[in-house]
């Protein structure tokens, strides 16, 4: 009886095995070349005038490439996120300050969620952006949460995929 049950532990392990690998890296796509829509984001100050991002993704990374034209002038970054929940830091430049940004990547479902936090200026800052695809991987939303001294601000920035 012992043997069989170990048998049967065995097997159900063996058959359940793939198809817990194919839900752990079923993971949404996010790569290709993006262009914000201001018309249907929303956020007001905290909305870029002009955004573009180029994703790279692989099983393990996320590669950003963005530019971005605000009030504050125009910034570019090239940021590089590790998609096994490890930190990755970054560093990025607002206006004359810049700040290393420490980040890890969870994910809800298919969407990855960006857990943020930097200090600028003696000013704590933490965000935290989750993204999902619609319109059959058309339109990427970015819904964005950011504290800043206690405060938090939240905006929706929606990209079109070029």
């Amino acid at each position: 009886m012992r043997k069989m049950s170990r048998a049967l532990v065995m097997l159900l392990l063996t058959l359940a095995a793939p198809s817990v690998a194919r839900a752990q890296a079923a993971h949404a796509d996010f790569s290709g070349s993006w262009a914000l829509d201001p018309a249907q984001s929303d956020g007001g100050q905290f909305v870029p005038t002009k955004m573009t991002q180029k994703v790279t993704q692989t099983a393990t990374q996320m590669l950003v490439d963005r530019a971005t034209t605000n009030q504050m002038g125009e910034t570019s970054a090239s940021l590089k996120y590790a998609l096994d929940g490890s930190t990755s830091v970054n560093e990025i430049t607002m206006g004359p300050a810049s700040a290393k940004v420490s980040t890890v990547v969870t994910w809800e479902g298919d969407s990855p969620v960006f857990s943020s936090s930097f200090n600028v200026q003696g000013t704590d800052i933490t965000s935290k952006d989750r993204w999902t695809l619609s319109d059959g991987g058309k339109k990427l939303t970015v819904n964005r949460t950011v504290n800043i001294g206690g405060e938090d601000r939240s905006s929706k920035l929606v990209l079109i995929k070029q």
